[in-house]
């Protein structure tokens, strides 16, 4: 089946955020995984809604991901929304049949057989897993070199609160540190956002791995980060 092309005419994270000056953006097979996170579409505004209605400021915004929340329950965190954004492209690619998401212990749970809607198939799983879920349950990456958009830095020593942050972009530069886009959704239950680096964390708003890690230590401590991706 054809992929849903609802969103082919909405301003997107790779048309409207440059790459610093000598930088190339990564160039993402068609229909992957990566591709679709390039390409997600993105606010007007970078105002970041609460499953309440209120406003999130605690934040550098970059953009803010075009993806209201499923649900007025405190469910869609940072872990729930890296899985949705999975989810989300199985959807958009009419492959729900390959869909999976995770129970707490990190075995996959499939859509295919489990008798749920999109919906509420995505409400359990939210409800009953977070960071150390993801981090069990999905595929490591060996370095820095090989991390491409959707995939994860995850912070979760011992099953507790931790976080999970997607790699949104990559850009690269001969003889210059990689950069990336990265962003998160975060408690209370709230959009997701690519967060905009600071001074000497990056370039031109983009980051660097070790400037994304210092960010993550200093603002949000929830342990070292570890690579992830979901697998196949």
């Amino acid at each position: 089946m054809l992929p849903d092309l609802s969103w082919a005419n909405a301003p997107t994270l790779a048309g409207s955020i440059p790459t610093p000056a000598g930088y190339q953006r990564k160039t993402c097979a068609e229909r992957s995984y990566s591709r679709f996170i390039q390409t997600l579409p993105i606010k007007k505004d970078n105002r970041i809604v609460a499953f309440n209605g209120s406003f999130i400021r605690d934040f550098n915004v970059f953009a803010v991901v075009d993806l209201p929340l499923l649900f007025k329950q405190d469910l869609e965190q940072c872990a729930d929304f890296a899985m949705r954004l999975w989810a989300e492209y199985h959807k958009r690619e009419n492959a729900l049949d390959r869909l999976y998401l995770f129970d707490f212990n990190g075995k996959r749970k499939s859509f295919s057989g489990s008798g749920r809607s999109y919906n509420a198939f995505l409400k359990t799983s939210f409800a009953n897993a977070n960071s150390y879920s993801l981090k069990r349950g999905s595929d490591p990456v060996a370095s820095e070199t090989d991390l491409v958009p959707g995939d994860m830095l995850i912070q979760n020593e011992n099953g507790g609160i931790g976080h999970v942050s997607v790699i949104m972009d990559v850009c690269e530069a001969a003889g210059k540190p990689r950069l990336y886009l990265i962003g998160f959704s975060f408690m209370p239950a709230q959009e997701f956002h690519v967060e905009k680096s600071t001074a000497g964390r990056g370039v031109g708003g983009w980051f660097t791995l070790e400037g994304y890690k210092e960010f993550l230590r200093e603002i949000l401590p929830f342990g070292p980060p570890v690579l992830r991706r979901f697998g196949p």
